[in-house]
């Protein structure tokens, strides 16, 4: 038949996850099942930076959270949603006497957002998304008689996006007291009490100190002055912010590290595609600023294309690598820089050809951390805009996010140059946890710049090629258990939230296609951090409640069940296990028929219909399509019918495909297709699929759609469906509704 045909076996077949290699964690990593001493082994160069700072990286434990089903509405603001303001309407907010909410920061969730696709091939494309359940994640500050409370203390509304309907809200580290809100104690004073405590080597970063309620683990608030410190080194970075007593005496309330580290591989122009072990590549460059010899500039598309709106001659073309988000700056020489000269009727590439490590790193990190900020998707226009990521700093064996940039080492001690793939997209992820309401839980955040890499680069190896080809940091798959154990470092306790999300992309790609997946995966991972999240298990609650159509956490959510198995597979804290509303226990099913009248032409590789059902709970789902054919030409044609749960033309179930032959002339020819598939809770598309290379006329034909409850001896438990058929001409649309 001339046909690229592909089969895929029942997706009720679980995929087994990819095995990871030996753990072997540098000492950033804090490996559960290795020493120091042995890890000190390993990696051998590495800089003494686990050293008292981080035993002080943020925790939200301390922090009293309360979640509400919502009430009344709150009308949002920007069709978008995302960094846009938000009204009150008629929400009600409870808050002890002094306390206010301050201006909203609000992210559209769980509707179109960017989706990466093809990332192996270095392309990221906008595709859109199912907009039924989006809604808005609305955060307010908090502040208390003018002076704002520090990081962690907020309200959040999440709110349904078509009708405005508070679904919940969460009240977090609201103090049930403040001692003052004028200060006694002067900026001065603490910033010099902060540098007496933290030594010597510390000094004032240019930020000036300024008033915040620091609500301690007791929920009491105390006025305070937030003063930020740092040892103004690259190589050996160390930088504190303390919250200093502003009444009384002049007292550290409370101080945490900022410096975030961490270990990795390579990808990038010439970049390296995956780490400085494999093949380098030439790969669009996005988002980056391109100025021209009269004084304009643009920036460079998706696909890295750019163009000015006008020619002027002659002129000269020129970039460095940056652009509107981030700035890079090399350590070890001169950054890179291309400039051509062209007139308007001629193309204008310009090439950043890389030799070696110093070059590769800088084309390479602007590659992956543009990457980063499309798969996250949450980030407004202003929300870490050009960001410095400094490269080439002349250290080994580490990186790190230091407040306001992301920073890579060298290549030396045995370690690769770190300005690669998986270690950009996890620094960039502290970034987005610090812009999204403050770093509150280092576990957390570690978790999270992991699931970010994993989402980014779609496989489940955390530092590829770190000690060498073929070797593997902190992979995704082992099963690491929540509890951390006491005094486990928090890149240790992170690796349970990169197993829940490496494990809900396996639950979801037993439903969907991995391009869905993880599309899916993405959003219900980016909507918990767009709420900045206490801790890893408020993070799992909050994709729960992305998830939530109906404002109520006991009934389930479309993709809850694949959301309590991943967290279950780490025995991370969620939700209880939801019912669904009493409905009988009866089957449903949808049908439709379709005259094709006249008959329809078929030519090529073609989906006949579609069938959308959305299924309360887990159901036994059987599907039978019947038409007929018959070839247009001189002779028989052979072909192939089936089912598949995409649009691709030409994948199919294996199971469903049907080998067909149709008959010349006015000869029609029976056929069609028969499948069964157990599915989840959730909704489903399936596809009617014919494979053709020839002439083909089709006549009238029918679909039949019907969903069994798994267990018809459970009273109580809905088995409706909803089922909507659709053909290729529009004619014979049904829904059953319940």
């Amino acid at each position: 038949m001339g046909l690229n045909m592909k089969l895929r076996n029942d997706t009720n077949r679980r995929r087994a996850p990819r095995a990871g290699g030996r753990i072997a964690l540098g000492i950033w990593f804090a490996a559960c099942a290795l020493s120091s001493s042995a890890l000190h082994a390993q990696v051998p160069g590495a800089s003494a930076l686990t050293g008292v700072d981080d035993q002080n990286l943020p925790s939200g434990a301390r922090l009293t959270t309360t979640y509400r089903p919502g009430q009344g509405r709150l009308q949002v603001q920007g069709a978008r949603g995302v960094g846009a303001a938000a009204a009150l309407g008629t929400l009600q907010v409870q808050m002890p006497a002094g306390i206010t909410l301050g201006r909203a920061s609000t992210t559209r969730v769980m509707g179109r957002m960017p989706i990466v696709e093809g990332v192996a091939k270095g392309r990221v494309e906008d595709k859109g998304a199912a907009d039924s359940q989006a809604k808005y994640f609305t955060l307010y500050p908090l502040a208390y008689r003018g002076v704002p409370l520090a990081k962690g203390s907020d309200y959040l509304a999440v709110v349904s996006a078509d009708d405005g309907q508070v679904l919940q809200t969460r009240e977090r580290g609201v103090p049930t007291s403040v001692d003052a809100a004028i200060p006694t104690i002067t900026a001065d004073a603490a910033a010099a009490a902060a540098r007496a405590e933290a030594g010597a080597e510390f000094f004032p970063s240019s930020e000036a100190p300024h008033l915040e309620v620091w609500v301690d683990e007791q929920q009491k608030g105390h006025l305070s002055w937030a003063i930020k410190l740092d040892n103004r080194s690259e190589t050996q970075p160390r930088a504190r912010i303390y919250w200093v007593a502003a009444t009384g005496a002049a007292r550290s309330l409370h101080w945490e590290s900022t410096i975030f580290h961490t270990h990795f591989g390579i990808v990038s122009g010439e970049l390296w595609e995956s780490s400085p072990f494999k093949p380098m590549v030439n790969r669009s460059l996005q988002d980056m600023t391109i100025s021209r010899s009269d004084g304009t500039s643009v920036v460079s598309g998706i696909d890295g294309r750019y163009g000015f709106p006008a020619g002027v001659g002659l002129a000269t073309l020129s970039a460095t690598l940056q652009g509107p988000f981030f700035q890079v700056s090399n350590k070890a020489g001169a950054n890179l820089a291309r400039s051509v000269s062209s007139t308007p009727a001629v193309s204008a590439n310009l090439n950043f050809g890389s030799n070696g490590d110093l070059e590769l790193s800088q084309s390479s990190a602007f590659y992956w951390a543009n990457i980063a900020r499309r798969v996250a998707g949450i980030l407004a226009p202003p929300e870490l805009a050009s960001l410095p990521i400094n490269v080439n700093i002349a250290s080994t064996c580490n990186a790190y996010w230091d407040g306001s940039s992301i920073n890579f080492f060298q290549a030396g001690g045995g370690c690769p140059n770190t300005a690669y793939s998986d270690v950009v997209m996890h620094e960039y992820g502290h970034g987005i946890d610090a812009v999204k309401g403050g770093i509150l839980d280092g576990g957390y955040s570690e978790g999270f710049g992991d699931a970010l890499a994993i989402l980014g680069t779609r496989q489940s190896c955390l530092g590829r090629d770190f000690l060498g080809a073929g070797t593997c940091l902190r992979p995704a798959t082992d099963l690491v258990m929540w509890p951390p154990a006491a005094g486990e470092g928090v890149h240790a306790i992170g690796r349970r939230y990169a197993g829940f999300t490496w494990e809900l992309v396996q639950q979801l790609k037993r439903t969907y296609s991995d391009e869905d997946a993880f599309s899916l995966a993405t959003r219900l991972v980016m909507a918990a951090a767009s709420a900045n999240p206490s801790d890893i298990p408020d993070a799992v609650r909050l994709s729960f409640i992305a998830d939530d159509t109906d404002g109520n956490l006991a009934t389930c959510s479309p993709h809850f069940n694949e959301l309590a198995a991943a967290a279950d597979s780490r025995h991370i804290p969620r939700p209880a296990n939801c019912e669904m509303p009493a409905d009988g226990n009866q089957a449903r099913a949808g049908a439709a028929q379709f005259p094709w009248t006249p008959p329809i032409a078929i030519s090529a590789n073609s989906n006949l219909a579609t069938v959308t059902l959305t299924l309360p709970t887990a159901m036994q789902v059987h599907i039978v399509a019947n038409t007929s054919a018959h070839a247009t030409g001189k002779g028989a044609v052979q072909f192939s019918t089936g089912f598949y749960n995409q649009s691709a033309v030409n994948v199919m179930w294996t199971d469903s495909l049907r080998a067909v032959t149709a008959m010349a002339g006015r000869h029609w020819s029976n056929f069609g297709s028969t499948f069964s598939i157990t599915l989840p809770a959730g909704t489903h598309r399936f596809y009617w699929k014919l494979w053709t290379s020839a002439n083909l006329e089709l006549s009238a034909g029918s679909i039949l759609v019907e969903a069994f409850p798994m267990d018809t001896s459970v009273t109580g438990v809905a088995a409706a469906a909803t089922v909507s058929i659709s053909t290729v001409d529009a004619r014979g649309r049904i829904t059953l509704q319940r």
